[in-house]
């Protein structure tokens, strides 16, 4: 799921929650929630998630498409905070961090091969394809993306509303 999906889900859930340790706690747990709907990525996670990176192609794509997601969260994070008062109470950043801290540690062990991050990975990596296996396929890419658009709208549209 594209990191600023996470972040807005989260987003829901700090203003709903006042509580900055359970806000937190919630968005990362629902972290786990998202990232169980297959998404049409999986081929990507295999080939930059589940294996290291081989050459500077490889990390060419991994490194435009992680671009290409945190542009999406940087706009994303400017409309909220610019647009929603709510926005700068501690418990929506801390949800916020609960809701993508799993895809930055997850990203960070891939960098940097640190051990201690390495169960955080793995656990990440068996969650993010949970049904894929079960159902032992994933929707294409192209769909994956529209389905995390149409779930963006859809978040974005519940921000204003709840």
């Amino acid at each position: 799921m594209f990191v600023t999906v996470h972040a807005a889900a989260a987003t829901i859930i700090g203003k709903k929650i006042s509580n900055s340790t359970l806000a937190f706690v919630l968005s990362l747990i629902s972290h786990f929630i998202l990232d169980l709907i297959p998404h049409g990525d999986e081929i990507l996670g295999k080939k930059f998630l589940g294996i290291k990176i081989k050459n500077k192609e490889d990390f060419r794509i991994l490194a435009l498409y992680g671009s290409i997601d945190n542009c999406l969260l940087a706009i994303f994070l400017i409309f909220l905070f610019k647009n929603f008062s709510f926005a700068t109470n501690d418990h929506v950043v801390w949800a916020i961090i609960g809701g993508i801290l799993p895809d930055v540690l997850v990203a960070f062990y891939k960098i940097t091969n640190l051990k201690l991050l390495k169960p955080i990975a793995d656990i990440h990596g068996r969650n993010h394809s949970w049904l894929i296996r079960k159902f032992k396929t994933d929707i294409p890419l192209k769909y994956g993306v529209i389905l995390q658009i149409i779930l963006m709208s859809l978040i974005v549209w519940l921000i204003y509303i709840v």
